[in-house]
């Protein structure tokens, strides 16, 4: 017997089994790694009291402050989709203030030199407070975010380009919306953990 055959076969000749046993073992140590303090970012939050709270409440209940630039309002409605919009008619609780730097870089000239191909770095910081008076610092980012995208200019093509542009602002700042908003979810749970009342 070959053995490729005798790898997916079991002692009794029948195939497939030792297939179905790796599966259920993979299972049963992800089970296990509940265990290990591991689980789910979003799923229900139990305080330090025994009470459980629903994640995405209280990520509704944050209101997101004013971004300027076209990119900035892509970023917040993005943030806002993801916070704000999970639970329509929650009440604020917190505001979360954004503030992004853009840079740019040249990848590629033409002979003459033209340029065909610019990559834009974002670096974006956080600030989570809540809306009580005066406010009360929840978390803010540690590290500043980067999100990193590129596009090409085709010769003499301006609505390509600028159609290039748009949609590498769009992609760029869908993914900080979404590190943020992931970022935001882990301050906000390790605050309810801990007890802390919301303002």
């Amino acid at each position: 017997m070959c053995r490729a055959v005798s790898s997916t076969s079991s002692s009794d000749g029948r195939a497939g089994r030792p297939a179905t046993r790796r599966a259920l073992l993979g299972a049963v140590g992800l089970l296990g790694l509940s265990g290990c303090g591991f689980r789910p970012l979003y799923g229900p939050v139990t305080a330090a009291d025994g009470s459980e709270a629903d994640l995405t409440t209280e990520l509704a209940a944050v209101r997101i402050g004013p971004i300027y630039e076209r990119t900035g309002q892509l970023l917040r409605r993005n943030l806002q989709r993801r916070m704000e919009d999970s639970a329509p008619g929650t009440p604020a609780r917190y505001q979360l203030n954004v503030s992004y730097v853009p840079g740019l870089e040249v990848l590629g000239y033409r002979r003459d030199g033209t340029i065909t191909r610019i990559r834009y770095t974002f670096t974006g910081n956080w600030d989570l407070a809540t809306l009580s008076v005066p406010p009360q610092p929840v978390a803010r980012s540690i590290i500043p975010y980067r999100a990193l995208d590129s596009f090409n200019i085709p010769d003499l093509q301006f609505f390509s380009a600028d159609s290039a542009r748009d949609a590498m602002e769009a992609r760029a700042m869908e993914m900080m919306s979404e590190e943020i908003t992931r970022q935001v979810a882990m301050a906000l749970r390790k605050r309810r953990e801990a007890g802390t009342a919301t303002g």
